[in-house]
This record gives structure tokens, sequence and C-alpha cells, in this order.
């Protein structure tokens, strides 16, 4: 067949022209077409009434051919009585579905040549004889020969019955279809040869194309192309795969790397290799863990068990211990770390190795675990594997000629048993064999104490399961353990024997699922990332250990200070290709019912009965059946009975792959479908015995319909809901999800109008959250929405949020700016909450600035609208922040009024944020200066669980920074200086300007260590110098003095004073004022200076202090009085 031919078209006989398979006529020179035979592919001459090599019958259209994937009306659950029919085009449309498929182009060399060299029936002769031993190979592993194409077949495995090992399935084939076409005799000097590709990626398979005779499913993807590219890079007899292939197949063959190859209409170079053979592994564990070995985790209790009957063994008395658990749950891996435990005690290890494609290959376990013990190659000639089972024989002491003719008969082509035995019965002779066997095991067992491992039990043949019996009867007096390893669907026929020990293997838990993922990545992972991977493993080690290698392989982490963190926004994990396969496997043999999963899939990982049923279009006897086959197939539990019976996906990835298989157009018809009946029942109309529909449940389902109108109002709606909750988070993930809706639509006025509350709610979540980046960005797309639509109002909140976010950052010139132009589009929109909401914003940018004059000026006037207008709803904030701006004037009866004024208001109109500030950053510090340590240690703690509840964690220095003041005015220095170092830490995480200085100048107080003083302060001033928040500037300048002053160290804390004066030279204040007069005076007397006119100073400074209620500062003046001028200081 030439390399050129391309799938799903053939050659006219005239121009050579390529022609899709539908063609009646050459699209090239208007020649008819032959017909083609829909079963195998040959041509049909005209007037034949039936294939001349299949025997296909043309003449009936409606006869299925080979490519057609044979729907089973049986046990079809019935259509409910009235239901609405599906059109024609969604039940072809129904018929396809995306998979995880291996693609098999095998294609006979030199096919050109021989039909210039044979007579037409000669080379039909010929091709058949390939045919039939290539399809003789494919049906004995399971593929599904899609097409004949003159010289070439198109095979693929995974489709229409998936299993678990698809990809080594074909590359077997290939290797055993290489093996057979050379030993094919046709004609005297004719050697055939052939080429193979093996690739494996995802399709849509099972679309219908043609008519009648002519109708076939195809497979749509790059796959087959990929498949037919790497044939043409294939060898005389070899096989070529993909890189995907390659990686699913492991260890379970030798490669040979061809390196990266541009093929033709593939748009990425394709990385392929050579099969040369297969490995020589042990067993699957083996073949499957060649890269290496996962950590293991939280199975401490059954290596105990293990190791408790080795000890029995060793003692001589024989045990078997059963490993029972679900695919993937850590069988052989237990097994595995039980043989490392013992590995320096004297012991012997024999593997016994089933295979699901030998389950009927009588002693294949056994056979293979006799070469392996006796060194016998595959290549070994007969002579030369009976000499190498003679010497082993003899090697165990035993006579020869009572075992080797018995085990040969078993393991060496053309061997028999001995002339006098021949006439037995099969039983009598079978017994024979069974004896040397055993007498093989017991003289092993003399030598030293013996481990025999069975793995994969449940693919055992029916002989070596006979074996296993008779063993395990003779067992209990050798020193052997025999550790065989299952699922729990296969039924042993040796239970009950007292030294038989069944284990069934539980899923990890949570902790010990998290150790594993963490274990694998080899560093932390994003919380988000994590949780994702714990819930859809469900505690199964294999699912977690291929889905977190996928994750680190999606390229969607970095590594960054030793930790793993997003490099950009997470899209879905997918699942990976070495899982798929035996997830699609387990639906595929619940044909019969399959697609009431997949709708089971799109409803959620757990889904209602009723729901099913409406989406399904069942009558509920039907679908009760249905849902019970799919429970007796262990894909779901049921959760709740009826009349409100609820079901939940065992495995979050039997769901995902359920989900996956469907086409896109398919789920979105069915999440449309979920989405009206779960409105129905939120709207009142099936409101008996169910909860209320969550906003976001609905939402979803209409965004994966892709109605966008429907979809965009319900994520609003339950961001609000989790706002009220200050599920912050939760509430811009939503807010994310609508504006993806949006950006699917057209530009229109109508898409405005969804978009721009979106937005607006959306940055002040990111706000919340100290996204500053992100809201920055979301601040431009709402001002490009609200000025294409001359929204003033809306453009009034765009600016006063940008001016909130400019706050927190320290860029005070463009803080100032941006609520100045809130102030003046809120007139604009005569928007008396938009101007109060400016004054507020101007409030903050001069409080930032560090007028605070101004600032409580700007607040003031900001709660008379608030007064006029009844925006309750402003208040609170503002009135924390108007108390706030009082400490600073030195009216702190009047600001600690307005704080806990706030703080009620806010708990009365649920503003959890406001509260915050109004109980910590206003009211803590005011009642700290005001000396009332209990009561601001329990406002600032209330404020510390706000912050941690709603996500805002810069406000946390702030909180912590007085607290570490308060832990040493009662003189708990350790403590003080861990909160002061966790301040510190949390203000690098969240914003250094917005409050870091002040964590460094607690932290400066707090220790006793000079060079960490040092830094702190060194730090802070750095710090200062790229503009911070005003509150940042003074408090660190106040903590700094005290420091320097408490270190005696004088200049230090003048020079603090100093640089303190000049900060607030444009607008002093009050506050400011004494403290610098306090640390200069205390500076004074600490350097000796006691004139008359410094301790008048003093107390000048302690009398002010006194008549304004400023208590803090009060002690440290005292005690430098009373050092200095202890006698007129009575």
């Amino acid at each position: 067949m030439s390399n050129s031919s391309v799938l799903g078209v053939s050659s006219c006989p005239i121009c050579a022209a390529e022609n899709p398979l539908t063609n009646k006529f050459c699209g090239g020179c208007g020649t008819q077409l032959p017909d083609t035979c829909p079963s195998c592919g040959s041509e049909i001459p005209a007037g034949n009434n039936f294939c001349g090599n299949c025997g296909f019958d043309a003449r009936n259209t409606d006869q299925p051919s080979a490519v057609t994937t044979p729907v089973s009306e049986k046990n079809q659950p019935a259509v409910r009585d009235g239901a609405p029919a599906r059109e024609a085009a969604l039940a072809r449309e129904g018929a396809a579905e995306r998979r995880h498929l291996t693609v098999m182009f095998c294609d006979l060399a030199d096919s050109t040549e021989l039909s210039g060299q044979l007579d037409p029936e000669d080379l039909r002769d010929v091709i058949a004889a390939y045919q039939s031993a290539a399809a003789a190979q494919i049906e004995k592993w399971g593929g599904y020969i899609a097409r004949y194409m003159g010289d070439g077949i198109l095979v693929y495995f995974g489709y229409p019955q998936a299993h678990e090992d698809d990809p080594e399935r074909a590359v077997h084939a290939g290797l055993d279809i290489i093996a057979k076409v050379n030993h094919l005799d046709v004609r005297p000097d004719l050697a055939l040869h052939v080429r193979i590709g093996v690739a494996t990626g995802v399709v849509v398979a099972g679309d219908i194309i043609g008519e009648g005779a002519s109708e076939e499913r195809v497979v749509l993807g790059v796959t087959p192309n990929l498949a037919a590219r790497l044939q043409s890079l294939a060898e005389y007899d070899t096989v070529v795969i993909s890189d995907r292939t390659h990686r699913l197949t492991g260890g379970f063959f030798d490669y040979e790397d061809l390196g990266p190859h541009q093929l033709k209409g593939i748009k990425d170079p394709e990385n392929a290799w050579r099969v040369t053979g297969t490995s020589q592994t042990t067993s699957r564990f083996e073949a499957t863990t060649e890269a290496g070995l996962s950590p293991l985790v939280g199975r401490e209790e059954e290596i105990s068990l293990l190791l408790g009957r080795w000890r029995q063994c060793k003692s001589g008395e024989g045990q078997v211990v059963m490993l029972s658990g679900e695919a993937g749950v850590g069988k052989s891996r237990i097994v595995e770390a039980f043989c490392r435990r013992i590995e320096n005690e004297d012991h012997g290890t024999i593997t016994l190795s089933c295979s699901p494609f030998h389950s009927n290959t009588a002693l294949y376990p056994i056979i293979g675990c006799l070469e392996r013990v006796m060194n016998i190659e595959r290549q070994d000639p007969a002579a030369l594997r009976l000499q190498k089972l003679d010497d082993f024989v003899s090697a165990c002491g035993l006579e020869t000629d009572d075992i080797v003719p018995f085990v040969a008969s078993v393991m060496i082509e053309g061997a028999t048993l001995p002339e006098e035995h021949l006439g037995g019965t099969p039983e009598q002779q079978r017994r024979l064999v069974w004896d040397a066997l055993l007498s093989l095991l017991e003289a092993q067992t003399r030598q030293r104490p013996l481990i025999m491992i069975g793995e994969d039990i449940h693919w055992i043949d029916p002989s070596t399961q006979e074996f296993c019996s008779l063993l395990i009867e003779r067992l209990r007096d050798l020193a052997l353990l025999l550790v065989l390893s299952t699922r729990p669907e296969y039924q042993a026929p040796w239970l009950g024997h007292p030294h038989v020990t069944t284990f069934t293997l539980n899923r990890l838990s949570r902790s010990d699922s998290e150790a594993l993922i963490r274990g694998i990545a080899g560093a932390g992972l994003p919380d988000n990332v994590l949780n994702q991977i714990i819930e859809r493993t469900d505690g199964v080690p294999l699912f977690a250990e291929e889905l977190t290698k996928t994750v680190l392989e999606s390229g969607s982490l970095e590594l960054f200070e030793g930790n793993y963190r997003l490099a950009g926004k997470m899209q879905g994990i997918e699942i990976p290709g070495s899982l798929h396969d035996s997830l699609m496997a387990r639906l595929d043999r619940m044909a019969p019912v399959k697609e009431v999963a997949q709708i089971a899939a799109v409803i959620g990982r757990q889904f209602d009965e009723d729901i099913l049923a409406e989406v399904c279009q069942l009558d509920l006897e039907s679908l009760r059946a249905a849902v019970e086959q799919l429970i007796e197939a262990d894909l779901i539990v049921r959760q709740s009975l009826p009349p409100s019976a609820t079901f939940q996906f065992k495995h979050a990835l039997v769901q995902d792959t359920a989900y996956e298989s469907l086409l896109k157009a398919t789920r979105q018809r069915y999440h449309l479908d979920v989405a009206k009946a779960l409105a129905a029942r939120r709207d009142g109309h099936d409101q008996v015995g169910h909860d209320q529909v969550p906003a976001e449940i609905l939402a979803h389902h209409y965004s994966e319909a892709q109605a966008p109108e429907q979809a965009v109002p319900l994520w609003k709606e339950a961001a609000n809901r989790a706002g009220e909750r200050w599920a912050n988070a939760e509430a811009v993930g939503h807010l994310e999800r609508g504006l993806e809706m949006t950006a699917s639509m057209p530009q229109s006025p109508k898409r405005t109008a969804l978009e721009l509350p979106l937005l607006l709610d959306l940055i002040a979540g990111l706000r919340i959250l100290d996204r500053y980046p992100d809201a920055l960005e979301a601040l431009e797309k709402a001002e490009v929405a609200a000025t294409t639509v001359n929204d003033d109002e809306a453009l009034a909140h765009i600016h006063y949020m940008r001016g909130n976010i400019y706050f927190p950052m320290g860029n005070l010139d463009g803080c100032l700016h941006e609520h100045e132009q809130a102030q003046q589009f809120a007139r604009k929109a005569a928007s008396p909450a938009m101007e109060a909401r400016a004054l507020s914003g101007l409030g903050d940018a001069w409080f930032m600035r560090g007028h605070l004059i101004t600032a409580h000026d700007s607040f003031q006037a900001c709660l008379a609208v608030v007064e006029q207008h009844g925006l309750t709803q402003i208040e609170p904030v503002n009135r924390a922040m108007y108390g706030h701006s009082k400490l600073y004037l030195l009216e702190l009866d009047e600001a600690l009024k307005n704080a806990m004024m706030a703080a009620e208001l806010a708990v009365k109109a649920g503003n959890v944020r406001a509260e915050m500030v109004a109980r910590g950053s206003s009211g803590g510090k005011i009642l700290f200066d005001r000396g009332e340590y209990q009561e601001a240690r329990k406002q600032l703690g209330l404020a510390l669980d706000i912050a941690a509840k709603i996500g805002a964690r810069r406000f946390e220095p702030v909180n912590l920074a007085v607290l570490t003041q308060i832990e040493l005015v009662e003189g708990n220095r350790a403590k003080a200086v861990d909160m002061a170092r966790k301040a510190v830490a949390i203000s690098r995480e969240t914003g250094i300007r917005f409050a870091g200085p002040l964590a460094m100048g607690a932290l400066a107080m707090a220790t006793d260590s000079e060079e960490e003083r040092r830094l702190a302060i060194s730090e802070g001033m750095a710090v200062l110098e790229q503009g911070c928040v005003g509150h940042s500037h003074i408090w660190f300048y106040r903590n700094a003095m005290d420091a320097l002053l408490a270190a005696e160290n004088w200049e230090g804390a003048e020079a603090i004073a100093d640089a303190a004066e000049e900060y607030i030279s444009p607008q002093p204040i009050p506050w400011m004022n004494i403290i610098i007069r306090r640390a200069r005076v205390m500076a004074s007397m600490g350097r000796g200076q006691v004139d008359d006119q410094t301790i008048s100073e003093a107390r000048q400074v302690l009398d002010d202090a006194q008549e304004k209620g400023f208590i803090a500062i009060i002690p440290g003046l005292k005690a430098a009085l009373s050092r200095a001028a202890p006698s007129k200081h009575q």
C-alpha cells in the first residue's frame, strides 16, 4: 500500500485521484467508482451480490457493517410514555462519544510491487492470507478492525469496548502480527513483511457516515492520522509507536528512541519509538513502576500483619495472606514494602504473575515463574531449557527422573510425560505434574524460608488455581508464606482454612492522601490544587499518584522558594491516560445503561433520582433497574432511599470519565435539561421533600449549556449570598464564572448591562482578598464598559474603588486623584451615596498622606451627607475612621465613642469588614492609648477573628502590632516578640507598604536583640521612603522612639523624633507632637541633662498627657522623671 494513502479515502482506478469513501464518482475525472465492501474494504465488482473476500451481503443495505457498533435493544431502559422523541440528528449525535483511543495502522509492505509481479487472483490470495493472519492476532488482543483498505488495516483498541490496558494490547498485537505474517507460507520464495504504527489520543468515535451498505462509524481526530504517519516511519517488520503510547506502555516492552519527527499533517514534532520486544519484567507492578516508586503512607497495619505471618512461616508454620482491594488501592506496593523490610533476612522469593491476556492459558503464571528462577531465556532452544531444568532440580537435592519429565511436559514445547504415564486419565496426568511442582517447592523451603507472591489472582487461569488450592492444603507444614493480591470480585476457593488470612485494603485517609501527594510532588502544592487532587482521587493511591504527576507535567505550576505556586489560571485537571482506559472499560461493560451513567455524571457526583428520571426521559421502573445495574457494578452508591432517593459516584474520576466521554454538544444539551429541571424545582413547582437548589448549582448547568443570559444573573446571586456569609473567595469565584459567560456573548448593550455589575462586585471582592493587581485589571475593564454606556454613577464607583486600592498599595497621589475624580462623577450623577463614598475615599487619601486633620474633616463631611440622606450602609466604616482620626487630635473620649458606635452599627448592618476596622484599627488603638489594656486586647482579638474569617489578612499586622505593645506592658516579652515577628511576616505576604513599618516598629520595641532591633528600624525607614499609609509612618516613629529609648540609644531616639517632626510638618497633629516632645525630653534626661528647664518640660508633657487621657505614654515618662530627679518628683 502506498505510504501516501490517507485514511477514509479510496483511489480512482483511472486517474488515481483520492476520493472520500462516500463518493459515487471520481472528483478528478468523473469516472464511476467501484463499490467497496463496508465490511472488509475490498472492491465489489458491478453486478456482484456478495463480497468475494468476506461474503458480505451487498443486497441488504440494512445489514450492519464490520465497523458499525452493534446497539443492543436487549435490557434497554424503556422511554417514558408521552416523553418527547429525540430528533434524528440528536440520535446520531448520541451515538458518537469522546474516547481515549489507541489506533493501529498495519500495512503490507511492497504491495504495489507485488501487484505488478503476481496474477490478480494470486495477489488476492496473498492479501487474504495476510489479512486473516493479522485479524486473528487483533481479535486475540481485543482489537476492533475498523476498516480493511486493500493491503492496509485500520484497528481500534478501546472502541467500541475499552480495556484497562488498550495501548499495551495494541503493541502486543503488532508484535504478534509481525511474527505470524513472517511465517506465512503463501507462495514459494515469497516473504511477506509488514510495517505497523500505533498512536494513542483523544478522538470522537462513532459518527455515522454513508447510508445503507456504505454506512459506517468513523473515528475523528489526529490519532488515526498519526498512526498512519508513524507506520510510514517503520522499517520492515517493526512497530513504531507515538510518545504517548510509549508513556502508557512503560516497562512492558523494550524500545529504541527514534527521536522527534515532523510528520505530515501533524502540528508539533512527534517523538517516535520503535518497539524491539517485550521486557523481562517479573510482574505488571514491576512494569508499571519502572520509573520509581511513590512514597508509602498509611499502610503500617497491613505491613505489620505480613511481618507477623512471616515470623510464623520462619518457624515452620506456613501461612497464606490474601490482600483484597480495588484496582490502584496499593496491594502490590504493600507487598513490595514488606519484602524490603525483610531483605536482609535469609529467604527466597518467587512470583506468580497472572495476566489479563492469559486467564485461559494453562499454568501461565507457574511457567513464567519457573523460567525466571531457572534463568531460562525466551530464545533458549528446547535442549538448553531441559538442561537448565535438570540442573535446577539437582540443585534442590531431588532425583531428576522423579521431577524433570513431569515439569518439562508443561514448560518445554514438545516434551511429554514418560511413556508409562501416557495412558492415564487427564486427571491422573495433572496430579503427577502437581506432585512434581509441589516437590520442587517443598525442597526449596527445606533450604530456606520462602515467600511466594501471587500477583493479580483475579486473572488466574483454572489450572493454576487448582494447583494453588493443592498447595494451600499442604502449606501448613512448610516454611512458606504465600501472599496473594486480588480484586474484590474474585471468589477464592480456599477460604476457610485456619492458616489463610484475608485482609481488605481500605482507601487512604485525607491526611494520608495529602502526605502521599506531597511526597510525590517533592514540594508543597497550592491549597486549591491539593484539595482538587484529594477530592477527585478519593483515597486511591494510584489515582492520587497519576493525577499529581499529570498536574506537575501540565506546566500550570512553578517552583517558588521551595514550593509550587500557580503559574497562571488553573485549568481543569485532565484524567491521566494511564487511568482513562481502565475507567472507560468499567463504563463500557455497562453498555445497556451507560447513557444513564453519563447523564448522571452531567448532574454531578451526587444526583437525585427524580432529576435523573426527568433528563433521561425514562419511566421510574426502567430508571431504577438501570441504577441498580450501576450499583451492582460498583460505579455508584445509594445514599438515601425513595421517595427522595439520592446516589453518588463511588469515584470522582469515574464521574469525570463518564462526563468527558460525551460530545460537547451532547453535554450542553444535557446540562440545559438538568438546568430546566432544577429551575422548576427552585421556582416552587417541585418543592415537596427537596431542599432549595443553590444558585451556583443552577448557574453551573446554564453555563455549561452555553446559556449566558440565564447563567449570569444566577452567578451574581450566588456571589451575593457568599458575600453575605463573608465567603469572599467563593464570591469572587462565582463572579469570575459569570464574567467568563459574558465574554462568550457578542458586544452589545445587553452584554454590558450584565457585565458591569459583575465587574463592580468583583473589584470589591478582590480588594477584600488583597488581590490588588487583579482588581486594577478588572477596574480597567469596568471603566471601558461604564464609559461606553455613559454611566456616571458607575464611573464614580470605579474611581472610588481604584482610590481604595491605591490606599493600601501606598500610591498617595493616585489615591487622592481617584477620589477627587469619584467626587466629580458622583455630583454629575446626582448620587449622594457615591458622593459620601468619594468623601470617605478622600478621607482615606489624606489619612494615607499623613494629613490627619484634613482626613478628619473629610470623614466629618462624609458623615454629614450620610446623616442627611439616611445612608446607613455607608456609615459604620466612616464613623470608625472618623473616630480613628479623633485619636490623633487627642480627643480620646470622642474617638472611643465614635469607634464603638461604628462597631455597633456595623453589627446591626451585618457589615463585618466595618466591624473589623472599628474594633481593631480604630478601637484597639484608642483603647490602648487610654490605658484600657484588657478591653483593647478583647477588641483586637475580635478584629483578628473577623480578618481571618473574611480573608482580609493585610489588617492582621495592625492588630498584632498593638497586641505586641499590650504584651510588653504586661511583661510578656517572649510572646510579644512572637506576635511582632508574625506581624512582619504577614506584612511581607500582603503588601509591606500598608502596615509593614508599623509591624517593624513593634518588633523593634519587643526584641531584646540589638541586631534585630537595628535591622527592624533600618528596614522600616527604608519602606517609609517608598511611600506608605500615614498611620504606618506615625506609629513606626512612635514605636521606634520607644525602642531606642529603652535601649538607651538617645541619639537614635532624637533622630527618629526629628524624622517624625519633618513628616508632620505640612500638617502637625497633637498626638504626634506630644510623642515627639516626650521622646526628646526622655533622651535629654537619659544623657544626664536634668536642669530645671528639662524637668519642667517633662512635667508639662506628663500633665498634657494626663489631661488628654493619653495614658499609654505616661509610665515611661514617670519612670524617667523618677530616675532623673527623684527628690523633685514626689
